[in-house]
């Protein structure tokens, strides 16, 4: 059997030459398929409308690996963790189970990311070591997921998250959100606080152009609007509702200077958020430019004077 491996993954566990830019929190995976995903997602390199090299998703190369070579090099690392990330094709789900289980059997937590699955499944997940679940809702809104070419409607994947939540917990789906699809910035808080309340948790990537996809030629998100999203987040995981926070000048939202203290205090906002672990370094952008999303603290106190500036623009008296 075979996948795709991450490449910085692959660096780190030995199965290629290289350095990673920044160690990866847990091992990155891929279903593989030669004709990449059967879904249409006009953002993906691997969608069946597509012409992207399929060894890419976002701006990350994903070699081929044989599974059994793979899982030697697992039960030799420190990786506690694989995030097993599906596509759409034949057999793809019995596929998912086997290769959850082969990762469980050399002792390691598995997360998975899935398109909505029967009930059925995700109980049977659940027992063979699934413990953590990624939905990649993506749109903040059903205009905007049905504008992108999802393969499913979008109360479909709310339907499958709010099951998700009943069958692995509340803080045990993570749902993938991602900035910069056209959505305003009152699509975005809106979305966040209807699934935090809900009980799943949010995972937020910047939309990245890749050439050969339908969007190509699209413009990724502001880092404006990207950090604010950040910060709503944030706040909101600490209890707070968006009107508590926000406040409108015109079409630009601003966030009450009361509610940020610090940039000490709030720094962690701008660091990846998924399952525990999770750090996707460098999935939007280049290691030359400013990150989205910092892999590290360590990587996020070399960009601090950028990120304090950036956050003096979103902050406002009240």
């Amino acid at each position: 059997m075979k996948v795709r491996v991450s490449l910085g993954t692959l660096f780190y566990l030995g199965m290629e030459h290289g350095d990673a830019e920044a160690a990866p929190g847990v091992a990155y995976v891929m279903q593989y398929s030669n004709s990449g995903c059967s879904a249409s997602c006009a953002f993906c390199s691997q969608s069946s409308f597509s012409v992207a090299n399929k060894e890419l998703l976002s701006r990350i190369l994903w070699p081929v690996k044989e599974v059994s070579g793979l899982l030697k090099a697992l039960s030799l690392s420190p990786i506690r963790r694989v995030c097993l990330q599906t596509i759409i094709k034949k057999n793809f789900i019995q596929e998912a189970h086997e290769l959850a289980e082969k990762f469980n059997s050399v002792g390691k937590d598995v997360s998975l990311s899935i398109t909505p699955v029967p009930k059925e499944e995700l109980i049977a997940f659940r027992d063979e070591g699934v413990d953590y679940l990624g939905v990649g809702l993506d749109s903040v809104t059903p205009r905007i997921g049905k504008r992108i070419l999802k393969p499913y409607p979008w109360d479909i994947y709310f339907t499958f998250i709010k099951e998700g939540i009943r069958i692995f917990g509340r803080g045990r789906v993570v749902t993938h959100l991602i900035v910069g699809l056209g959505e305003t910035y009152e699509d975005i808080l809106k979305i966040i606080e209807v699934l935090h309340e809900m009980g799943s948790e949010i995972s937020l990537f910047a939309f990245t152009p890749i050439k050969g996809t339908p969007m190509a030629n699209n413009e990724p998100p502001s880092l404006r609007k990207y950090r604010f999203s950040q910060l709503a987040l944030y706040l909101m995981k600490k209890g707070l509702r968006w009107r508590d926070f926000v406040v409108f000048r015109g079409s630009t939202p601003y966030i009450k200077s009361s509610f940020i203290r610090s940039f000490s205090e709030v720094s962690k906002a701008f660091l990846t958020r998924g399952c525990p672990g999770c750090n996707r370094p460098f999935y939007n952008e280049p290691p030359s430019k400013e990150p989205y999303n910092y892999p590290s603290k360590e990587l996020l106190i070399r960009w601090r004077r950028n990120l304090e500036d950036t956050l003096l623009e979103l902050v406002i008296d009240e």
